[in-house]
């Protein structure tokens, strides 16, 4: 909620010095040291209290101006962070924990997982082998039980990963269809890793720059809710989704939803 402004900022500033000077004339005539009303020195302890209330007014109007850009704070960082087209999110453990936050109150996860032969183990080490992943893994378990649809493309050196997501999915389901799907691509090729997040009001978010590469710096994840981003990622997973098959060689066949 927005703090409420003051009606009339003025007062604020004039309250002060109308407080020092009352208290400069009640002090002079209460005259607490006995100074006398016509001596000079009777002054002097109703200056000082008056400075003093004085401080104490500016000091209590500048608490109040910092405590009001305080409470904007959070208001305008989350108003600009939504017209910035890209925010960073962090290192890809850090974008899974924060999926996994957001699973509650999503609709649908759209994600990509396409690995490079000559980087998997740094992939692995990073990223999936890490306690990040496997809670991931449980929570899409957990909510596709609960009414979440989650579709996974990967390519062969993602396979077994996606069948022990299935696995824990199906486990949650009993005798309920899995709610969580998967297809491959048959062709290890150097794809862009993405997760599309749909939430009920039609509105979504896409998390990319999952990749590791072998020259330059691990990867930031990066987090957009901009619309045209959003639908260019969208074609993408579809047109990935039609190119790729289900995994035929798993347990038991996959029964692929249709495209919404």
């Amino acid at each position: 909620m927005r703090p409420s402004q003051p009606r009339y900022p003025w007062i604020g500033l004039v309250a002060g010095p109308v407080a020092a000077l009352a208290s400069f004339v009640i002090a002079y005539y209460a005259n607490p040291l006995n100074f006398g009303h016509r001596e000079p020195l009777a002054a002097i302890p109703a200056f000082l209290l008056a400075v003093v209330v004085l401080l104490i007014g500016q000091n209590y109007a500048a608490y109040r101006e910092l405590e009001r850009a305080a409470n904007h704070s959070d208001e305008i960082y989350e108003a600009v962070k939504d017209y910035l087209h890209v925010t960073k999110v962090g290192s890809p453990e850090q974008a899974l924990r924060y999926i996994s936050s957001r699973l509650p109150i999503v609709h649908e996860v759209r994600n990509t997982s396409f690995n490079l032969s000559g980087l998997t183990d740094r992939a692995d080490d990073m990223l999936y082998d890490a306690d990040a992943y496997v809670e991931f893994s449980q929570a899409i378990a957990e909510w596709t039980a609960k009414g979440l649809r989650c579709r996974d493309i990967g390519d062969g050196l993602a396979v077994e990963r996606l069948r022990r997501t299935r696995m824990r999915a199906a486990a949650r389901r009993e005798n309920a269809p899995s709610r969580y799907h998967y297809r491959l691509i048959e062709h290890n090729e150097p794809q862009l890793n993405f997760t599309i997040l749909g939430f009920p009001d039609g509105t979504g978010e896409v998390l990319f720059n999952w990749d590791f590469r072998n020259f330059g710096q691990d990867p930031k994840v990066l987090l957009s809710r901009d619309r045209d981003i959003l639908e260019m990622f969208t074609v993408q997973f579809e047109h990935l989704w039609l190119r790729a098959s289900p995994d035929h060689d798993a347990a038991e066949p996959q029964r692929p939803p249709g495209l919404p």
